[in-house]
């Protein structure tokens, strides 16, 4: 059996297995959750070799070769960001031993948790539209129960808003597929390419626009984001890390990515409209950011205006702007899921994530606090955390495409990103308390966030040639691959 379909399997078998032996255990659900993902991430690993000795491997399922059968596919962009995927879920799994051992059927979750990480491992490797579809509402579904997780009526609020909105923008791009499916008679992405050459712009223009508008509303880009602040600051801990730091990236993100760079080609203007959202959420996110009074709500805005930034850099193109968009968002992924499993360690000991009852965190948990002093500064730009570069970057692209004005916001949406996070700092880990009753949390919460750390400020010092080759593999789909290539050959 092909490597590529490893990580779906075995996430789906953990699913099964945990429903069927171990949901009435905490421990042996979660042990068991742990082990698969691991598995996941070295079935990943293995598969690194195969994928950049060759511009991309194909699987056919069941032997049916395009258009009949189903398709699956990895190249270097896919790859990267199942890479990230696979290396983020096992650590955030990690910190939920501990940290759902709170809730009553935390077992449940770790059913759930493999389910969002099947669908979002399959979303990467489908190379035909309905199976994309299904394996976004596969995790998408996943991720409106977590949000409900803790049933309080907060967390129910938030998670019928994010339903409500989701259902949105899946009926956009079913609606989308189904146009496709009616128009061509195939849901195979290559083939749909080779017939979309004779077919009328403005009916492909509809489809692409209600594309974007679906993908918008997954990823949370401004003016589609009402669902994201109330559902990540909500959310337990682990599954907020899992939405900021790798859902949005994939269900939106990576998606947007192909359809307006591997897909859409014909299309260059659609950039023009990526760019625009991206930098509106820029603005905004780090806007409203500014004064919250809770520590998972600022993260969840930072969210919206760090996604800004990769859609920023897509719209831009060209082989800076694309290299901009993949470095944030590796270097935002990991530190984004570090900041919301700090404020969970924050919380697992204070029992708020308010700023206003948080005080004096650096004399009581320390450690906690490195970790999250290395989140901030990385999100925030500071060399050489790995955000750093990627901002740099982009703010490159930008000055090279003769966007001044665009270049200029975005230094300044990075210093009032810094600003808000010295801002915390001050407010909740330098400040004074005499509370002597708090102390560190244990190794299962401490070591995922020190592990993530270290990934972060070592990426950032040594982002070296060697590295950047296998990263510049990917920037070469975004600027050259077409899925019809395949079909040629």
């Amino acid at each position: 059996m092909n490597l590529i379909v490893f990580p779906v399997i075995l996430n789906l078998f953990s699913a099964f297995l945990i429903a069927l032996l171990w949901k009435k255990s905490k421990i042996y659900s979660g042990i068991a959750c742990l082990c698969f993902s691991l598995l996941s991430l070295i079935s990943v690993i293995l598969l690194g070799k195969y994928v950049f000795q060759n511009q991309y491997i194909l699987y056919y399922v069941g032997g049916w070769e395009i258009p009949i059968g189903i398709t699956l596919m990895v190249d270097a962009l896919s790859y990267i960001f199942l890479l990230v995927l696979n290396f983020i879920l096992p650590l955030i799994c990690w910190f939920s031993l501990t940290y759902m051992g709170k809730y009553v059927k935390s077992s449940y979750f770790y059913i759930l948790f493999s389910l969002i990480s099947t669908g979002l491992n399959g979303i990467l490797i489908s190379m035909d539209f309905f199976n994309i579809y299904v394996f976004l509402e596969i995790s998408s579904i996943a991720s409106y129960i977590l949000v409900a997780f803790g049933l309080k009526t907060e967390e129910l609020e938030a998670s019928l808003k994010y339903t409500m909105l989701g259902f949105i923008g899946s009926v956009l791009i079913l609606v989308s597929i189904g146009l496709i499916l009616g128009k061509t008679g195939t849901l195979n992405i290559a083939d749909f390419m080779n017939i979309a050459i004779g077919m009328d712009r403005i009916q492909l223009w509809f489809i692409l626009g209600l594309f974007i508008s679906g993908l918008a509303l997954k990823t949370a880009l401004f003016p589609f984001h009402f669902w994201l602040p109330d559902a990540h600051s909500l959310a337990p801990s682990p599954v907020s890390a899992i939405l900021s730091g790798i859902f949005i990236k994939i269900t939106g993100f990576y998606l947007l990515i192909r359809i307006v760079s591997n897909i859409f080609i014909m299309f260059s203007e659609s950039k023009i409209i990526v760019m625009g959202l991206g930098l509106s959420s820029m603005i905004f996110g780090a806007l409203m950011a500014i004064d919250q009074k809770d520590i998972k709500r600022t993260y969840a805005y930072s969210s919206i205006s760090q996604i800004g930034y990769c859609a920023l850099a897509l719209g831009i193109g060209g082989y800076w702007g694309y290299l901009g968009a993949i470095l944030h968002f590796i270097f935002h992924s990991l530190s984004k899921s570090l900041l919301f499993l700090n404020s969970g360690a924050i919380e697992y000991k204070y029992k708020t994530t308010k700023i206003d009852d948080l005080k004096g965190i650096e004399d009581k948990m320390p450690y906690t606090t490195m970790t999250g002093f290395v989140g901030m500064l990385s999100i925030a730009g500071i060399p050489p955390f790995g955000c750093f570069w990627s901002k740099i970057i982009i703010i490159i692209s930008a000055i090279k495409a003769h966007y001044y004005g665009i270049a200029f916001i975005a230094v300044v949406v990075s210093i009032i990103t810094l600003g808000y996070f010295l801002k915390l700092l001050r407010n909740i880990f330098y400040s004074k308390d005499e509370n002597p009753k708090i102390n560190e949390v244990n190794f299962n919460l401490l070591m995922p966030m020190v592990l993530l750390s270290i990934i972060i400020f070592l990426g950032g010092l040594i982002f070296s040639p060697n590295i950047k080759i296998y990263i510049d593999k990917a920037v070469s789909v975004m600027e050259n691959f077409s899925y019809a290539q395949i079909m040629e050959k």
